[in-house]
């Protein structure tokens, strides 16, 4: 599994199965997971930093995360739609 993917769906466990989905069919969602993971990781390392600039980096890090975290929901809520709607099938009249 891709290391962004599993971070992603370790932060929203109650859409692990929307994410799956998504992912499998979605080059640009798995670029956003990438970028996700990665700025996880950037965060960790800025908590364990001790240089002049961590605060700084901690604060723009935890933001880049919140927005990536928004996008990644937005795309999971647009799927999920989506989704409902392909389910429901021919309507009767």
């Amino acid at each position: 599994m891709d290391k962004g993917v599993a971070a992603v769906r370790l932060q929203f466990p109650t859409r692990v199965q929307a994410i799956d989905e998504l992912s499998s069919r979605d080059a640009v969602f798995c670029e956003i997971c990438r970028d996700f993971a990665e700025a996880q990781t950037e965060l960790a390392r800025w908590n364990a930093s001790s240089e002049a600039i961590r605060d700084e980096r901690i604060a723009e890090y935890s933001e880049l995360l919140s927005a990536l975290g928004k996008e990644i929901e937005d795309a999971l809520d647009r799927t999920s739609v989506v989704s409902l709607h392909r389910g429901l099938g021919p309507r009767s009249v």
